[in-house]
């Protein structure tokens, strides 16, 4: 009789002390998902804290634990914080691809995120308002074309490196990546849910780089320090 091969799928792939890292971080994306982190410019509701957890969790926890972490953390935030739900349920998607991506960057392989990008501007495209709203997504455009270049294999190394300096960049690049992958799917649901006209559009595209590189910037001078003493310790390498 032949056995079976165990599935390669990420998900099946969990150890323990990634099962247990999920209940954890899933409880604590929770938590941050009730605070506001910036002002959903058009449409009632705020984004969240959890905007900057989500890569920074991808990061840690890698990119199959992570995903589920914010994903799950993200819903129960929604029935604590109505107020977050922009997209009803729909919107902890976001932060769910925002961890998938930085969480792929660390894996090496930054062209996962890369597709995500695209798709989600490809979808934003589609709608006849980004006809007058051509230059939106501009940064996500950048996102995208560093996602799919060799840039993302030195960040990956960088990530396996000891050096605080080297790690700090490449965190900074998976949150970078990461958060405009979010940002991206966010913004192609939002111009097809919402009736939003371009000027909308056009004021947005000179916020969210802002809000975007703020939060960079945070999961960079948090991250860093936090990612190289797990490492050190050996607890991120059995995390993914």
């Amino acid at each position: 009789m032949t056995q079976s091969k165990p599935s390669s799928h990420v998900f099946s792939k969990l150890s323990t002390r990634s099962l247990a890292a999920i209940g954890v971080f899933a409880a604590l994306q929770a938590v941050v998902s009730v605070i506001p982190f910036s002002i959903a410019i058009g449409v009632n509701g705020s984004i969240t804290l959890g905007v900057v957890t989500a890569p920074l969790f991808g990061l840690l926890l890698g990119f199959g634990a992570g995903t589920i972490a914010v994903l799950v953390g993200s819903v129960v935030g929604l029935f604590i914080n109505p107020s977050g739900a922009i997209f009803g349920l729909l919107t902890a998607v976001p932060p769910a691809l925002a961890a998938f991506s930085a969480g792929s960057v660390r894996a090496g392989r930054g062209y996962l995120a890369g597709i995500i990008i695209l798709l989600s501007v490809i979808t934003f495209y589609a709608n006849p308002i980004a006809r007058e709203s051509i230059f939106y997504p501009w940064l996500h455009i950048i996102a995208l074309i560093l996602a799919l270049s060799p840039v993302s294999k030195l960040a990956a190394t960088y990530l396996n490196s000891t050096s605080l300096k080297k790690i700090a960049v490449g965190v900074g690049f998976a949150a970078f990546v990461g958060t405009l992958a979010d940002q991206a799917f966010g913004s192609a649901l939002g111009i097809w849910i919402f009736s939003l006209p371009p000027s909308v559009w056009n004021l947005i595209m000179y916020v969210y780089p802002i809000e975007r590189t703020v939060t960079v910037a945070i999961v960079t001078i948090i991250g860093a320090p936090v990612y190289r003493r797990l490492k050190m310790s050996g607890i991120i390498s059995s995390l993914k």
